[in-house]
């Protein structure tokens, strides 16, 4: 059986606001985090179609600051994708219990490059990421994309995404799925599920 796992907010922190403070400090840090990153350039970026450098200076309107500020805003995202200990430790038991783990993720070149250098793919079979594939959840394409590239059954599987609309679009393939909260709700859910025992 085969366990899926979403990467930012599940696996790795991800915390756009904390990252605009680190290098801009406080003042209009959530403003400048919500039109930074929640807008249409931030997911070109995941989906590998659109450099930092060209989002830096289209996004110098909106945010007010200039190209290199925004780069240095962007440039940092990597550095602060931090893993989860209790998740950690929860893929580790997992990957102990025998079943075969992936990550599926919508996130930039950058930010996996930083990522593979951590200790925690040791317990993971493969992973699929958007830059590299130019696909993003929830697009059914990406999923399909996940199961053929590593001969798994649908049915088989089970999806982890703090989006629950990521997760819908899984279960609409017939990958089970389970909206993550926390490491705690996760554990206690994947032993509910059978997934994992106490």
């Amino acid at each position: 059986m085969a366990i899926i796992f979403d990467l930012g907010r599940v696996v790795v922190s991800w915390d756009p606001v904390a990252i605009v403070r680190s290098v801009m400090g406080p003042v209009d840090a959530e403003a400048l985090a919500e039109r930074l990153f929640n807008h249409p350039d931030w997911l070109e970026v995941d989906r590998g179609t659109l450099s930092l450098h060209t989002m830096a200076r289209q996004a110098e309107a909106r945010t007010g600051l200039s190209a290199a500020d925004n780069l240095a805003i962007l440039q940092a995202v990597p550095a602060s994708l931090l893993p989860d200990p209790a998740m950690v430790a929860l893929i580790e038991a997992l990957h102990s219990a025998g079943h075969r783990l992936y990550a599926l993720s919508n996130m930039g070149h950058a930010s996996i490059d930083w990522l593979e250098q951590q200790e925690f793919w040791r317990f993971f079979s493969g992973k699929v990421v958007s830059a590299r594939v130019r696909m993003m959840k929830p697009e059914p394409d990406i999923y399909r994309y996940l199961l053929v590239s590593f001969d798994l059954k649908a049915q088989e599987c089970l999806f982890i995404d703090d989006s629950p609309a990521n997760v819908a679009a899984a279960q609409a393939l017939g990958i089970g799925g389970l909206v993550f909260t926390d490491a705690a709700q996760c554990r206690r859910q994947l032993i509910e599920q059978g997934w994992l025992h106490v």
